[in-house]
C-alpha cells in the first residue's frame, strides 16, 4: 500500500517513472495543481507538464537514468542530489544526436503533501550537459 511519507513518494517517482519507465504513474504522483519552477526549461504545470518533460528527455536520451546521490528530508520538503546518465541519440535543444554519453549533476527540491508532489525546483547543470554534447569527437 502506498504511503504518504514525502521521501517514499519521491522514491516512488524515480523508481516507477524513471527506473521502470512507467509514465502512467505520473498522474498518481503529481497533484493537479503541481508546478515545477524549472528554470531554463520553463514552467512545467500539472502531471501533463511532467509527462511532456519525460517524453522530451527520453526522445533525446532513451537510456537516461538517475542515480540518487543524496536525499534530505525536512517535513514536507525532500531534496535530491542526483546524477543523470544517458546517451545522446535523439535531437536535444536543436543539437543533432552525437552518440555521446553524458553525466550531469542536478538537484531537485520537492514539496510533497497528501501523497502527491505539489511543487518542485529541479535544476540540472545544463552547462555541463551542453559541454559534453559539444566536445570534439
Amino acid at each position: 500500500m502506498p504511503t504518504d511519507d514525502p521521501k517514499a513518494v519521491i522514491l516512488r517517482y524515480y523508481d516507477q517513472v524513471w527506473d521502470k519507465r512507467q509514465p502512467e504513474a505520473i498522474e498518481g504522483l503529481f497533484a493537479a495543481e503541481y508546478v515545477n519552477h524549472a528554470g531554463a526549461r520553463g514552467l512545467l504545470a500539472g502531471p501533463a507538464g511532467i509527462r511532456k518533460n519525460y517524453d522530451a528527455l527520453l526522445a533525446s536520451f532513451p537510456d537516461v537514468r538517475f542515480t540518487l546521490d543524496d536525499i534530505l528530508v525536512d517535513g514536507e520538503k525532500v531534496v535530491v542530489r542526483y546524477t543523470m546518465l544517458g546517451t545522446h541519440t535523439g535531437e536535444f535543444q536543436g543539437r543533432a544526436p552525437t552518440g555521446r554519453a553524458v553525466t550531469v549533476p542536478g538537484i531537485g527540491i520537492y514539496a510533497v503533501s497528501g501523497g502527491k508532489i505539489r511543487e518542485s525546483w529541479v535544476l540540472r547543470d545544463s552547462l555541463v550537459l551542453l559541454r559534453q554534447l559539444d566536445e570534439a569527437a
